[in-house]
C-alpha cells in the first residue's frame, strides 16, 4: 500500500493549522485532515522552565515591586501623642510606601538607660495608608477661601454698627462655594481679618459691641477693651509642643505686637491675644482630671497595662485610637489580664451614676492610698453643704492670712510687670488671683 501524504504521520502543527483555517472561518465541520490531525497532538512537557524559556525579563515585574530610588525619616505627629518615626520609600519622585523603623529600641534618654525593642514596630494603619492623603483627590493642595468671606473683605469687612457683627449675608458657612487665592492673598486675608477684628472689639466702643451681642459681662470685662484679646488661637495638645503644632499659641503672644500698633500702648503694656487650651476652652481633654490632680490626663505609660492585674477601659476604644499601642493591652491579655470596657456612649446617664457608685465602695472600704490622696488630689478639701464650694479657711479662722506658697509658684505683686516667659522659673500669679484662690480646709 502505497504511503498516504495526508495520513496523521508527519502532520505538522504549522500544516495542521493551515489545513483548520482551509475550513472557512464559518464552517461548522473541520476538514478529514484536520480532525485526524488532533489525535496526533500531544502535549508538550517541559521540567525546567527556566531552561527552556531563558528569558526572564518578566521576573522584573515582581522583583521592583517594592524596589525604590530613595528614603527618608519623618515624624508622624498627629493631634495625640503617639510621635511615630517612619521611613517612606520614594520611587520617581513619589512616596510609594511606608513603614517603621524599627529603631525605637535603640533611643536613649540622658541617663544612657535605652527603650525596649518591644516598642516596634511603631506604626498603625493610618500610617501605613498616609501616602493616599499625600497624593489623593481629597486633599486640600493650595489655599482656599469662601466665596462669602472673600465677598465681605473685599467689600472692606462691612459691620453691624451696634453690635460689630458681619452682615449674614456673607456668613454661610456650610453652603458657600470655595475660591482659589495664592498665598500671598490668603495670607493678606488672615492679616486683614486680625487687624479687623482687633480694631473691632478694642476700646469702650469695642466693649459695648461685645456686650450687644450678649456676651456674659464677666467675660467682656476680662477683655478689658484689648480687641486683640478677643482673637482666639488654639495649638494642639500640650506634649506636642515639643516636636509642633504649638506655635498657634506662640502667635497667640505675637498678637501683642499688634496690640501696641492699634492701641499705642508700649511693648511693656501690650497685650497678646487667648490660648484656648485643651481642657477647660476646647475639652479636647477632660476637664476634671486636672482638677482633681493638677496633673494632665496621661500619668502612665501605656507599656504598664502588661503589669496589671486588671484594665479598666472607661470612655475610649483603645484599640482604634491607640493603634500603635495597641498591642501592649493585647498582649496583656494573653498573659492572663482581665480587661473591663465601660462604653460612655451605650449608657450616658448610667456611667456617672457607676462612677459615683465605685467611689463609695473604694471610701467606705478604704480602697485608696491615703498618702497619695492626700499629697496629690482636692479629695481631703472640705466641702460646704451650703453652696457647694471648697470651704475657704478664712471663713473659719479669724484674721487668718494666707500661707507660703512652696510648690514652685511665683506671686507678683500688684502693678509689676511679670518676668518675660524665657526668664520665668516656674509658674507665676498676681497677688489678687492668691487672694482669690484663697486656702482651703482639710
Amino acid at each position: 500500500m502505497a504511503k498516504d501524504d495526508h495520513t496523521p504521520q508527519g502532520f505538522s502543527r504549522r500544516r495542521f493549522l493551515t489545513t483548520l483555517a482551509l475550513g472557512g472561518a464559518g464552517s461548522a465541520a473541520l476538514s478529514q485532515h484536520a480532525v485526524a490531525a488532533m489525535g496526533n497532538l500531544v502535549p508538550l512537557v517541559v521540567d525546567n522552565p527556566l531552561q527552556a524559556h531563558p528569558d526572564r525579563d518578566w521576573e522584573k515585574v515582581y522583583r521592583n515591586l517594592y524596589a525604590h530610588d530613595s528614603t527618608f525619616t519623618f515624624l508622624c505627629a498627629p493631634n495625640d501623642t503617639h510621635n511615630c518615626l517612619l521611613n517612606a520609600f520614594v520611587k520617581n519622585g513619589v512616596v510609594t510606601r511606608i513603614g517603621p523603623t524599627y529603631g525605637f529600641g535603640k533611643a536613649t534618654d540622658l541617663d544612657g538607660k535605652a527603650a525596649s525593642g518591644r516598642w516596634d514596630p511603631r506604626c498603625c494603619q493610618k500610617g501605613l495608608a498616609l501616602a493616599r492623603r499625600f497624593y489623593g483627590d481629597r486633599r486640600v493642595k493650595r489655599p482656599m477661601v469662601r466665596q462669602g468671606f472673600l465677598a465681605w473683605a473685599k467689600a472692606g469687612f462691612p459691620h453691624d454698627s451696634k453690635t460689630g457683627g458681619p452682615d449674614l449675608k456673607y456668613m454661610n458657612r456650610g453652603r458657600d462655594s470655595w475660591a482659589t487665592v495664592s498665598w500671598d492673598e490668603a495670607l493678606a486675608l488672615e492679616a486683614a481679618a486680625l487687624i479687623d477684628i482687633a480694631k473691632t472689639y478694642s476700646g469702650n466702643a469695642g466693649t459695648q459691641r461685645l456686650l450687644a451681642q450678649g456676651y456674659d459681662p464677666l467675660v467682656v470685662e476680662a477683655t478689658g477693651g484689648t480687641g486683640t484679646q478677643v482673637l482666639k488661637f488654639r495649638g494642639g495638645m500640650p506634649a506636642l509642643g515639643i516636636t509642633r503644632i504649638f506655635a498657634q499659641y506662640r502667635m497667640a503672644n505675637a498678637m501683642a505686637l499688634l496690640d501696641d500698633t492699634i492701641r499705642g500702648t508700649g511693648a511693656d503694656k501690650a497685650v497678646g491675644a487667648r490660648g484656648w487650651d485643651n481642657y477647660s476652652w476646647h475639652t479636647d481633654l477632660p476637664p476634671g482630671h486636672p482638677m482633681v490632680t493638677g496633673h494632665q490626663t496621661n500619668d502612665f505609660d501605656l507599656s504598664c497595662a502588661e503589669h496589671a492585674d486588671l484594665i479598666l477601659v472607661w470612655g475610649v476604644n483603645w484599640i482604634t485610637t491607640k493603634m500603635p499601642d495597641g498591642h501592649w493591652l493585647s498582649e496583656a491579655r494573653l498573659k492572663g489580664t482581665k480587661v473591663v470596657a465601660i462604653s460612655a456612649e451605650y449608657s450616658a446617664t448610667c456611667t456617672p451614676a457607676l462612677a459615683l457608685g465605685l467611689a463609695q465602695v473604694m471610701l467606705t472600704e478604704k480602697l485608696y492610698d491615703a498618702d497619695y490622696v492626700k499629697s496629690a488630689t482636692d479629695l481631703p478639701l472640705l466641702v460646704r453643704m451650703d453652696t457647694g464650694d471648697l470651704l475657704q479657711a478664712a471663713a473659719v479662722f479669724a484674721d487668718y492670712k494666707l500661707a507660703d506658697l512652696k510648690n514652685g509658684i511665683t506671686l507678683l505683686k500688684e502693678g509689676d510687670t511679670p518676668p518675660k516667659g524665657t526668664q520665668e522659673s516656674g509658674a507665676v500669679v498676681t497677688e489678687s488671683m492668691r487672694r482669690k484662690w484663697g486656702d482651703h480646709v482639710v
